[in-house]
């Protein structure tokens, strides 16, 4: 089974942490058949973390998950942080494949879409 881990930084404003939870929901339906669970983290603030989450899918039988950065910037956390993070999950949960995405920032779409807004 595969698995989507979104991680976004998180916020001491709970609602933007509910609208990351609702784009979630929205890529959930979008994917139900490309992935089996698609879940969102937190780096920082709110729970759940990305180790959390990761505790959670290692119970349901989840052999790959794949994580995708809901960041702009390739800043600290995207260069550093989450890196580390998943390298230490590799070395806790050896029986699941790991897979770290670039950030969203780097869409190549992006341009297309802020275009289309204004």
């Amino acid at each position: 089974m595969k698995a989507l881990v979104l991680i976004a930084h998180g916020s001491k404003k709970e609602k933007s942490n509910q609208e990351f939870r609702d784009l979630i929901d929205e890529i959930r339906e979008l994917n139900s058949k490309k992935y089996e669970k698609i879940e969102s983290s937190f780096l920082e603030f709110v729970e759940p973390s990305i180790e959390e989450i990761v505790k959670k899918l290692a119970t349901q039988n989840i052999k790959s998950i794949t994580f995708y950065p809901f960041f702009l910037n390739s800043g600290k956390h995207v260069s550093i942080d989450i890196p580390n993070i998943v390298v230490n999950l590799k070395n806790t949960y050896p029986d699941i494949d790991f897979k770290l995405l670039q950030h969203f920032g780097l869409s190549k779409k992006i341009a297309s879409i802020i275009s289309e807004e204004i």
